[in-house]
């Protein structure tokens, strides 16, 4: 009797284990309101807008209520705010309107010496330095002042033959010529060469004097070395006026041309508006910092601009007629700019659009916007979380959110 009613027990568990699995299967989902869907209305989660649902219910996630959302067409949403929480979101509107946009440039700059203005020393016949009269950089030198004074063998051996020639009884004309030629390529100057002829004794150190005013920016010899043709003694810049280097970014460049006004500031120096003009625009543009170098010319009599000095450069580039609107009204992210415009009947409407140059604080629309439709340019962003809510379905799936 025993094994009798286990043999039971066992049955009744059996077909338990087969039914109810059928009988859960069987249970109707939640009652969905047919008139809700065919209005376009989702529930979806107020923290969690991923969550989007075709019945009330709460968020399996954070246990919030679900909240009813009338969905929008995807290329225009429309906002419907009451009076009350328009003043609350302190909301203000302009007019887009068509006026004319200076291109501006604000950039930074550095001062830089006038490469017309260096003068690089190079030896033209090996030897040594004997005397050196500049023994610092940033010295300070005079034109015609000596620099250095040199030893070479070959310009002795040029400075004899050309005596040779000079006493020989048989003078040429075309020998002396090119004799004084040679001794002027080997650096001596038409001074040194005159004195030659008129005292007939060689100059064994070589006298080399300064061809112009300036300060010595680089040294690279001391007296006594031994130096050869490829060798820089030292280079001499001329600060009665310096270059202004700009960099101006990539998408700007076609703003620039030659002979458009900027205006600098010095701050350091307390001088600021300084005017001038692009004078060249370089041709190739930086890798790494994606900028186009411009450059102009500013007179520096009293040397007060130093070279390595920063200056805040204005480059303005012409005015353009162009629809605008404030900055502030423009929604601007990865991928889209959007506006919020208020219709006539009172409702607010988010566009996307196309921005064109911002300057001054007003940006050009290309497209999405007419002349005088008022833009949100306070309270935008709290807009744009409502119409995002709203529209939150528009790209989602329910069945693919179902947690």
């Amino acid at each position: 009797m025993r094994h009798v009613h286990m043999v039971s027990w066992l049955c009744l568990f059996a077909l338990a284990i087969v039914v109810l699995p059928l009988q859960a299967q069987n249970q109707a989902p939640p009652t969905l309101d047919n008139s809700l869907i065919e209005n376009n209305v989702r529930f979806v989660c107020p923290m969690h807008s991923h969550i989007v649902k075709n019945h009330s219910g709460s968020c399996p996630i954070c246990g919030m209520d679900l909240v009813a959302r009338t969905l929008s067409q995807p290329d225009t949403i429309d906002v419907n705010v009451s009076g009350a929480m328009q003043q609350a979101m302190a909301l203000t509107t302009e007019s887009a309107q068509r006026s004319s946009l200076w291109r501006f440039i604000n950039t930074y700059g550095s001062i830089q010496f006038d490469e017309t203005g260096l003068s690089h020393l190079h030896p033209r016949a090996a030897g040594w330095i004997e005397k050196l009269t500049v023994n610092s950089l940033g010295q300070r030198v005079k034109k015609d002042q000596l620099l250095y004074e040199i030893y070479s063998p070959d310009l002795l051996i040029a400075q004899e033959d050309f005596l040779s020639l000079l006493s020989s009884s048989n003078q040429s004309p075309t020998l002396l010529e090119r004799g004084r030629r040679r001794l002027s390529l080997l650096g001596l100057s038409a001074q040194l060469v005159d004195e030659l002829e008129k005292t007939r004794k060689v100059f064994y150190q070589v006298p080399y004097f300064a061809q112009q005013d300036g300060i010595v920016s680089a040294l690279e010899a001391r007296e006594g070395m031994y130096i050869e043709t490829n060798s820089r003694i030292m280079t001499l810049a001329d600060l009665s006026q310096v270059w202004v280097i700009a960099d101006v970014f990539e998408h700007q460049i076609d703003w620039v041309e030659v002979g458009k006004d900027i205006e600098i500031d010095l701050p350091a120096l307390d001088l600021f508006n300084l005017e001038g003009k692009v004078e060249f625009i370089y041709p190739t543009l930086d890798p790494i910092t994606r900028t186009l170098q411009v450059r102009m010319v500013l007179a520096n009599e009293q040397e007060l601009l130093k070279p390595d000095m920063l200056a805040s450069v204005r480059i303005y580039a012409g005015p353009v007629e162009a629809l605008n609107i404030p900055i502030d009204a423009l929604i601007q992210t990865e991928k889209h700019n959007r506006v919020f415009v208020r219709t006539p009947e009172g409702k607010f409407q988010r566009r996307d659009v196309d921005v064109g140059i911002i300057t001054n604080g007003r940006a050009e629309i290309r497209h999405g916007l007419s002349l005088g439709e008022l833009v949100v340019t306070a309270g935008q962003f709290l807009l744009d979380a409502e119409a995002s809510l709203s529209n939150v379905a528009v790209d989602s799936d329910p069945a693919s959110h179902q947690h």
